[in-house]
């Protein structure tokens, strides 16, 4: 040390314990508690800020999770969440974590932001108009909208024309999920006074009853019979041959099997 040191240092002490300090104990009083604000300041703030800015956190696998459960457990591992997106995905329920950024198993520090990605669950669309246009361009309205053509059935009418879409399943602007499929009921034209008989035999009951009514005609008596050759419910005969002109509104007989 030189001896230019021990000098300053006596200066300070002198100017310390001198009358100005003396004279002016306001001064003095004021230096004290700002010092001790000071070091109160430190200890209680800005120690514990620059301890736990230290700590590290794990970051929990949040994926599968609903929302509200991924941000209770972030809380508790003192991080953030924030949604960065939502995308339809019909496999989740919606508000299910699809993914995360940090990975799960990440050590970062505490109060880091976790981005998580959300279901919003399947994608909805709505049925378009499809009544009055043709059966084709029925089905590429449908596959505008991402919907699939279904069952297609068909029935006379004397309101539309041939190939005609006469109403849909779901109706017109019902929601339904993206890709389902929807069904249509196509207009045969206006109904003849004639039909030819159709061949009936091997079917099921129920399908025979609902080809009659698509060609108008009725069912008339039926009979039942024991055979073990076909399942219960089989048509065996028709009180008509196939093929034969019949006026529309005739009523057909049946034979039809049971095993009692």
């Amino acid at each position: 040390m030189g001896k230019s040191e021990p000098k300053k240092l006596k200066r300070v002490l002198r100017l310390i314990w001198s009358k100005k300090f003396i004279k002016y104990p306001s001064l003095l009083a004021g230096t004290l508690i700002f010092l001790f604000l000071l070091l109160l300041l430190l200890d209680r703030v800005i120690m514990p800020i620059l301890v736990h800015w230290g700590e590290l956190a794990v970051v929990p696998d949040l994926t599968e999770l609903s929302l509200r459960e991924a941000k209770a457990i972030s809380q508790k591992k003192g991080l953030n969440l924030r949604v960065m997106a939502e995308v339809h995905d019909a496999t989740k329920p919606p508000g299910t974590v699809l993914s995360q950024i940090p990975p799960p198993n990440t050590k970062v520090r505490e109060g880091r932001i976790i981005k998580v990605t959300v279901s919003k669950g399947g994608k909805t669309v709505l049925v378009p108009k499809l009544k009055g246009v043709s059966i084709r361009q029925a089905e590429l309205l449908l596959a505008h909208e991402g919907l699939e053509l279904g069952e297609v059935t068909w029935s006379p009418s004397d309101s539309f024309p041939k190939d005609v879409v006469l109403f849909s399943t779901p109706s017109t602007g019902t929601s339904v999920p993206y890709g389902m499929f929807v069904n249509l009921e196509v207009s045969l034209g206006p109904k003849p006074d004639t039909v030819k008989m159709p061949d009936l035999v091997g079917m099921n009951l129920e399908e025979g009853k609902k080809l009659l009514r698509e060609m108008g005609l009725e069912l008339g008596k039926m009979k039942y019979s024991i055979n073990d050759e076909f399942p219960p419910g089989t048509i065996l005969r028709q009180s008509l041959d196939p093929g034969e002109k019949i006026e529309r509104g005739s009523k057909i007989n049946l034979e039809v099997s049971t095993t009692e």
